[in-house]
């Protein structure tokens, strides 16, 4: 798992440092999303958290991550970020502790507060050593603590890795539904990269209901997307499959 974030975080980098550098925040918990995800934007856990910085339904909603049938930005690169370095300035500010921050990031700020409250403790290692917080948010601060260690020297540590290259990308607004077939075929792009830059569309069409919907193009491609699908009627926006339905048919 390492290995795959040491290879992967190239891709997404210098969006990550950029965005954390804005919010003032350390780049170096980039190393946070390298722990949640390996920067995997599909990334999916069992409690149900999404994206690489996994945020939870509720805590992504807080935060403007829009989750409905169509669209689930949480899976959205450059979104969940921006949600995650706000989450984690807000948690900055409440603990005013980057250790108790990152702790709060996995076991939730109530229950760091708590923990808290309960032990009188001043510190993240205080917590740890009196086994205030859950196994896991003990082992996740110091797990991130070791990733940025290595993150900054691969090749000391036996990770002999290239970083993949970095994603140039742009966004075009889509205010109708669109196919992502129609818009990979007009603008001569192969539909699985077009599908791979969009993990937060969930259907292979854009969302009907959302004016302001914005799809993810390999950087350069936005004045063709203007000229040949931005005007395109409805009725060439779909595409439709037939079917005669049969007994014994279901949905």
């Amino acid at each position: 798992m390492i290995e795959v974030g040491l290879e992967r975080i190239g891709r997404y980098q210098a969006m990550i440092e950029e965005t954390l550098q804005e919010a003032g925040i350390p780049r170096d918990l980039i190393y946070l999303c390298q722990a949640e995800s390996a920067f995997q934007p599909r990334a999916l856990s069992r409690a149900r958290a999404k994206g690489m910085w996994q945020f939870i339904a509720s805590r992504g909603k807080e935060y403007g991550l829009r989750q409905t049938w169509w669209i689930d930005e949480r899976s959205d690169p450059e979104k969940s970020t921006r949600a995650a370095a706000h989450h984690l300035k807000d948690l900055y500010q409440e603990f005013n502790d980057w250790y108790l921050a990152m702790a709060a990031y996995n076991a939730g700020p109530v229950r760091v507060q708590r923990a808290l409250e309960k032990t009188g403790a001043s510190n993240f290692w205080q917590l740890a050593e009196k086994r205030a917080l859950p196994k896991e948010t003990i082992n996740y601060v110091p797990n991130i603590i070791a990733l940025t260690i290595i993150g900054r020297n691969p090749e000391k540590f036996g990770f002999n890795v290239q970083p993949e290259p970095a994603i140039a990308t742009e966004r075009v607004t889509v205010d109708k539904a669109t196919d992502l077939r129609v818009i990979a075929e007009a603008i001569d792009v192969p539909l699985s990269d077009l599908r791979a830059l969009n993990t937060h569309v969930l259907r292979s069409t854009t969302p009907p209901d959302v004016p302001d919907f914005e799809l993810i193009l390999p950087k350069g491609y936005a004045e063709k997307f203007t000229s040949q699908v931005a005007s395109l009627p409805a009725s060439k926006r779909i595409l439709f499959k037939e079917h005669v339905v049969r007994k014994g048919d279901t949905v």
